[in-house]
């Protein structure tokens, strides 16, 4: 009997060895018959999706980018003062500061590897903005103060100033290729880092009625600043729409998600006949992650120079980016308790035209 079972341990184990065997065996063969399928697809080029990016005659397989920006921003949430024509809020108007065209640049430097037709490009953005307004007409309502203090109070005038510097560096790994004959696609991965820093000031001026807060005739001054860092994954993919004699059209999109962390910091005071009196001088720190969209669509020229050892292009686009809840300013609400606030969580957007200058060599 125990001969028997040895007999039978044995048989099952070549059995399931072979049945191993097989699988493998089966595997390696569905591995074979797809690359087979893959070399019938190559084109004359050798390769299953052709290269598309610009080749030069002996470069040394670099190119150089720089592009010019004219954008303007927008952020939710800077209503600073709301202006009545009466005792209470019946046609009222909430003021924003007026946002401005400002110019910025971006510069960018990337090598074409050897590696089936990758790319490594890495870039740096650099954008400066201003806000500003005045009111001084009608019955004016702070927002950025703190109602414990202020209470009901109205003032005569009001101006805000709001500034944005905004500072990115990205890492793309990429690689062009041909999907038509007048169709190219380039999808990438890299890393995001960026710096987003604004600074809000508000000022409320004599005030015209005075009930638990600042004595009349005294103003009212509040100053905020927020400071992001975060870095993150960034894909993306660019497309270009060949038309012929080096012109095209082209659209990018991309989208990054940051882990970072922001710092508020907030002081409010009053003056009055020369003398400041603070009330509140308030910071916090938080960690967050934070989601940033971006697209650009417009009109391209190609063109190969000096026997085809240089490769010349330029662009002109309209891009859009959304930076996701970038409006950390605190809002202090409630008249009975000081510590009470909410914050914006209003999201900052940047648009505008980019003109982009491009050479390979």
């Amino acid at each position: 009997m125990q001969q028997l079972l040895k007999q039978l341990s044995a048989a099952a184990v070549f059995v399931t060895a072979a049945a191993h065997a097989d699988v493998s065996d089966a595997q390696v063969r569905n591995l074979e018959n797809r690359v087979s399928a893959l070399e019938q697809r190559k084109g004359a080029s050798g390769m299953i999706n052709p290269s598309g990016r610009p080749e030069v005659k002996d470069g040394a397989d670099v190119f150089v980018t720089a592009d010019l920006l004219v954008w303007q921003a927008h952020e939710n949430g800077l209503g600073y003062v709301v202006k009545a024509n009466d005792t209470n809020l019946n046609k009222s108007h909430t003021r924003e500061p007026h946002f401005n065209w400002d110019p910025g640049f971006r510069v960018g430097f990337g090598i074409n590897t050897p590696h089936d037709g990758w790319d490594l490009y890495a870039n740096w953005t650099c954008y400066h903005t201003k806000a500003r307004s005045h009111v001084s007409k009608g019955t004016l309502y702070p927002v950025f103060a703190d109602p414990s203090y202020v209470g009901g109070d109205t003032f005569t005038s009001s101006d805000a100033q709001w500034r944005l510097n905004l500072n990115m560096i990205d890492l793309e790994l990429g690689r062009e290729f041909f999907v038509s004959k007048w169709l190219t696609l380039r999808p990438f991965i890299g890393l995001r880092n960026a710096w987003i820093y604004q600074k809000m000031n508000v000022d409320y001026n004599n005030v015209t009625t005075s009930t638990s807060g600042p004595a009349t005739g005294s103003s009212y001054f509040t100053n905020m600043k927020s400071q992001f860092w975060g870095m993150g994954v960034r894909p993306g993919l660019d497309t270009q729409w060949g038309l012929g004699c080096g012109f095209s059209f082209f659209g990018n999109t991309s989208m990054s998600l940051l882990y970072g962390f922001f710092h508020q910091t907030q002081d409010q005071s009053s003056v009055l006949s020369g003398t400041t009196t603070p009330y509140v001088g308030n910071h916090h720190s938080n960690r967050v992650g934070r989601a940033i969209v971006e697209t650009e669509l417009g009109v391209r020229y190609e063109h190969m120079l000096a026997s085809d050892r240089l490769h010349f292009a330029m662009q002109l686009g309209w891009e859009n980016l959304m930076f996701f809840g970038q409006n950390q300013f605190d809002r202090y609400v409630a008249s009975f308790d000081p510590a009470i606030y909410v914050a914006n969580q209003g999201d900052l957007t940047i648009q505008g035209y980019t003109l982009s200058f491009r050479l390979d060599f």
